[in-house]
């Protein structure tokens, strides 16, 4: 499956603001040992090469995609990819591909191996970009939003954990499609308030085994796959469905897909549901953090594999909306590579006069620059529109 990139013009204030954001690009293999065509940074922002400068590729890396960083308004000249216009054609595959395979079309394994993949690929270029821009706009359907978000969790988690590269698709491929076989319901569910009823609850308790189902008439897909779709609703202390596994019962892949889906989850909203929130209290404290966003499912979860996402999303993940200390509102755009939780880059997008700025504004979080307040999702019950892709130095 080939997914088209593209991007359209802006203004000259967006580009302004654009040759102020980092983002991150992919060397093509016809650069190395030609000069640099703009300055070359690394995830920190600190300057590895000078433009005219000849790029040589790391010995220990020669097969791997080289990524570096380098200002917003420059990176076409390297590479015109476009995640957030990938990933949305992602979604639009998704429930192509989703609702083909229940009504009984032409559809195969190979089509959603080949979407895992796209995803994995999607997420390796900017990872930032992938996790904020989901969280912010709701495209396509709900089930098909809440798939690819539990997909982006779920590899930051087993990239954290260690797993390789093959793995890690066949995990995202098992959030992608855990509900293949219930997506309309699941969609559905995104307007109800309160319990389901005794049918909708049959049909939830079904859907893991009613995917795997669907998914072996398919095709061959990975054991792995298989089973952490059968088993993403398990919960280590054995109140979990279809089967009720406790702990080791549980494939590792499993155990990392529950966390992402829950998370998924906790970070959306849904109608009677707000996301959670949290403010800087919890925020100090990974323990605290993690007791108030998990709540009662926490007894349910691998402890160990929610500390470690928590630990690698940071305390305020990309796509958070905050308040700082200048009286602005922000969107985080950046986490701070190695260097602890805090994020790095946050952009205003709404002045201190509680109106939407033209262009967003960059600002620096630390003690000598601005602070970050608290969470300020519920400041805005709706948001705003907004060209969002902006916040991570996109055209759109």
């Amino acid at each position: 499956m080939e997914l088209a990139n593209g991007g359209e013009t802006c203004s000259h204030g967006e580009v302004s603001m654009l040759s102020t954001i980092l983002r991150p690009v992919a060397l093509p293999p016809d650069l190395i040992g030609q000069p640099a065509p703009c300055d070359l940074f690394d995830a920190r922002g600190t300057l590895l090469l000078r433009q005219g400068a000849n790029i040589s590729l790391r010995a220990e890396t020669p097969h791997r995609p080289c990524t570096v960083f380098c200002a917003a308004e420059q990176a076409e000249r390297i590479s015109p990819a476009d995640p957030i216009g990938r990933l949305r054609e992602i979604g639009m595959a998704l429930g192509q591909l989703a609702d083909a395979a229940v009504q009984g079309g032409v559809v195969a394994a190979e089509d959603f191996r080949d979407l895992a993949r796209c995803t994995y690929e999607v997420w390796q270029l900017d990872a930032d970009v992938c996790l904020g821009y989901v969280r912010l706009v709701q495209f396509d359907r709900a089930s098909v939003c809440h798939a690819i978000h539990a997909a982006l969790l779920v590899a930051e988690l087993a990239t954290a954990n260690g797993l390789p590269d093959h793995m890690v698709v066949e995990v995202m491929g098992a959030a992608l499609t855990m509900n293949l076989a219930s997506m309309g319901l699941h969609d559905d569910m995104a307007d109800y308030v309160g319990a389901p009823d005794v049918t909708t609850r049959e049909a939830l308790d079904a859907h893991p085994g009613d995917s795997v189902a669907l998914l072996v008439e398919l095709g061959d897909f990975p054991a792995n796959w298989l089973a952490a779709v059968a088993q993403h609703h398990e919960n280590i202390d054995g109140s979990g469905y279809p089967l009720g596994l406790r702990r080791g019962e549980i494939t590792l892949a499993a155990r990392m897909l529950r966390i992402a889906d829950v998370l998924a989850a906790r970070l959306s909203s849904r109608r009677g549901r707000t996301p959670r929130h949290w403010g800087l209290y919890q925020a100090r404290d990974v323990t605290h953090l993690i007791e108030h966003v998990f709540g009662a499912d926490l007894s349910q979860l691998d402890p160990t594999l929610v500390r470690l996402v928590m630990s690698r999303l940071g305390t305020f993940p990309p796509g958070s909306l905050v308040r700082l200390s200048n009286g602005e509102l922000a969107v985080v755009s950046r986490r701070r590579a190695g260097q602890g939780p805090t994020p790095r880059d946050v952009l205003s997008f709404i002045g201190t006069h509680g109106r939407p700025l033209e262009t967003p504004r960059l600002r620096q979080i630390g003690p000598r620059d601005v602070r970050i307040q608290g969470y300020a999702h519920d400041e805005l019950p709706r948001l705003p529109p907004y060209e969002w892709p902006q916040m991570w130095g996109y055209r759109h």
